[in-house]
C-alpha cells in the first residue's frame, strides 16, 4: 500500500515538472531574441539605425523579387553609399567604392597603376589622343609620345570603348606588357609598353635664368615634403639666390607633408592650426631651423587645401610673396575610414585655420600679393569631351586635407598685357605671363 502512494505522488508531480521545463524553453528563447535584437540595435547604432537598415533591405529585396532586368547589385551598395554621403552638402566628403579606394591609396603614395599616359577624345565618335605622358614612365621610355592617337589596345580597335572600358582592358594586362597600336602623322605603329605599378615624383625643378630656382609641387602627397627638400637644397647648392614655388593647380595632400616641408623653410612658430568637433585646438609648431632665401608662390584658382595653406603661411611669416590669381578658399581637413566591404568614406573631421587663425574658407581664398591672370587658349580639357588617365591615379587625386576632381594641367596664357600692362606677345603664343611675373619679382628680391 505504500508503495502506491509513493507512485502516485510521483506521478502527481509530472506535469508541474513539464510545465516548468517548457516555461524555462520559453524564457530562454525570449531572452535570447531580446539579446539578439539589442545586439543588432548596437551593432547598427540604435533602433532608428536598424529601422533604416531594414527599410534598405526591404526595397533591395523587392527589387530581387520584382524587377524584370539584370541588375548589378554592387552598384545599388554604392549609389546608397554615395548618396549618403553627398546628402551632407560637403564637396569635400565622400564615398568610394572599393575600386576608388584601391586607386586612392595608390594616389595617396603618389603611385600609379599601367602605363603613364592620359588619353583624351572631344565626343564618343572621335579617336582617342594622347594629352600626356609622365616622365619617366614605361610609355615614355617606349616611346609614346603627346598628340599620338591611340588606336588598338592588344589588336582589339578601341574606338568603341568607354575611357573606363579602354583604361580597364589596358590595366587588364598589369605586370606584364601591352601592345599599342598609335599613329603620328598618318602613320600607324605597334608598340610594346610596359604596364606596372610605378612611383611619379611630384616634385620638378630646374634653375631659371638670374639664378631663380623654380620648383613645381604637383600635390603633397607622400614624399613630396622630401623631394621638395631635396629640390631646394640642390638649387641653393647650385647658386640659386631666390626660389619660385609652383603650386598652381596642386589639389592639396596629407598635412603631415605639409607641415614636415613648411617646418624646413620657416623660423620657430606655429605652423598648423587644427580645431576638432569640439572646438579643441591643436597646435603644430615649427623649430628654430629655417631657410632664409627670397620665396615666391605662385597659385591660381584650383590651388587649396594643403597648397594654398602652404602659400598662406609663407605669407603669413612674410617669408614669401604670393603671385597668381585667387585661389580656392577651404578649411576642413579630412580623414579616410575603411568599410568592412572594401570601400571607404572620406569626410570632413576637423577645421584648420593659418598660422594667424584666419579661416581660409570664410576669407574666400587666398588674394595674391600680385594678381596676375593667364588667359586661357587651351580647350584641350573642355568638360565636353572624355578624358581617361590611364596611368591609374585616375580623374580624381584624392587627399587628407581635402579632394577634389581635379585634372592638375599647367595653366598657359595667350599674352597680350602682362599684370602691369607692360608686356606683349605674339598673338597665338602660350606664355606663362604668371610664371614671368613670379620669376621677375623673386630676382628682384635677391638684387
Amino acid at each position: 500500500m505504500k508503495y502506491n502512494q509513493e507512485t502516485r505522488k510521483s506521478i502527481s508531480r509530472r506535469p508541474v515538472s513539464v510545465f516548468v521545463l517548457i516555461a524555462a524553453c520559453l524564457v530562454c528563447i525570449l531572452a535570447t531574441a531580446l539579446i539578439v535584437r539589442t545586439i543588432m540595435y548596437n551593432r547598427v547604432g540604435g533602433r532608428q539605425n536598424y529601422d533604416q537598415v531594414r527599410n534598405y533591405l526591404e526595397i533591395v529585396n523587392t527589387i530581387r523579387d520584382n524587377y524584370v532586368n539584370d541588375f548589378d547589385e554592387s552598384k545599388i551598395n554604392s549609389t546608397v553609399g554615395k548618396a549618403i554621403v553627398d546628402s551632407l552638402g560637403d564637396k569635400w566628403s565622400y564615398y568610394m567604392s572599393p575600386e576608388e579606394y584601391d586607386l586612392y591609396k595608390l594616389s595617396n603614395e603618389n603611385e600609379y597603376e599601367g602605363v603613364g599616359i592620359t588619353i583624351y577624345r572631344a565626343s564618343e565618335n572621335e579617336d582617342y589622343q594622347i594629352t600626356s605622358v609622365i616622365a619617366g614612365s614605361p610609355a615614355e621610355e617606349a616611346g609614346l609620345e603627346v598628340g599620338m592617337i591611340l588606336e588598338k589596345v592588344d589588336g582589339e580597335p578601341v574606338k568603341d570603348l568607354t575611357p573606363t572600358e579602354l583604361r580597364e582592358k589596358i590595366l587588364s594586362k598589369l605586370n606584364s606588357s601591352v601592345l599599342l597600336t598609335v599613329s603620328q602623322n598618318g602613320k600607324s605603329q605597334s608598340i610594346s609598353v610596359d604596364c606596372k605599378k610605378n612611383y611619379q615624383n611630384p616634385v620638378s625643378y630646374e634653375m631659371k635664368e638670374n639664378n631663380v630656382g623654380y620648383i613645381r609641387i604637383e600635390n603633397f602627397n607622400a614624399g613630396s615634403a622630401e623631394e621638395a627638400q631635396k629640390a631646394v637644397q640642390s638649387l641653393i647648392n647650385v647658386g640659386a639666390t631666390s626660389l619660385v614655388f609652383d603650386v598652381r593647380d596642386n589639389p592639396g595632400g596629407l598635412v603631415s607633408e605639409l607641415t614636415k616641408l613648411l617646418d624646413y623653410l620657416l623660423p620657430e612658430g606655429d605652423i598648423f592650426v587644427s580645431i576638432d568637433r569640439d572646438g579643441k585646438e591643436t597646435v603644430t609648431t615649427s623649430d628654430n631651423m629655417c631657410t632664409q632665401i627670397p620665396m615666391v608662390i605662385l597659385v591660381n584658382e584650383n590651388t587649396y587645401s594643403a597648397a594654398e595653406y602652404f602659400a598662406a603661411a609663407l605669407r603669413e611669416y612674410s617669408w614669401g610673396t604670393v603671385v597668381g590669381s585667387k585661389t580656392t578658399g577651404k578649411a576642413e581637413s579630412q580623414i579616410t575610414i575603411p568599410l568592412s566591404d572594401g570601400s571607404a568614406i572620406h569626410i570632413s573631421s576637423q577645421k584648420y585655420l593659418t598660422p594667424q587663425r584666419v579661416d581660409l574658407a570664410a576669407q574666400g581664398g587666398i588674394t595674391p600679393d600680385v594678381v596676375v591672370a593667364n588667359k586661357e587658349t587651351d580647350t584641350q580639357n573642355a568638360s565636353a569631351g572624355e578624358q581617361e588617365s590611364e596611368s591609374g591615379s585616375g580623374n580624381t587625386t584624392q587627399e587628407n586635407s581635402g579632394t577634389s576632381q581635379n585634372d592638375s594641367t599647367g595653366t598657359t596664357g595667350d599674352a597680350a598685357e602682362t599684370e602691369d600692362g607692360t608686356g606683349s606677345a605674339t598673338s597665338g603664343e602660350n606664355i606663362d605671363l604668371q610664371l614671368l611675373r613670379a620669376i621677375e619679382i623673386a630676382r628682384n628680391a635677391a638684387a
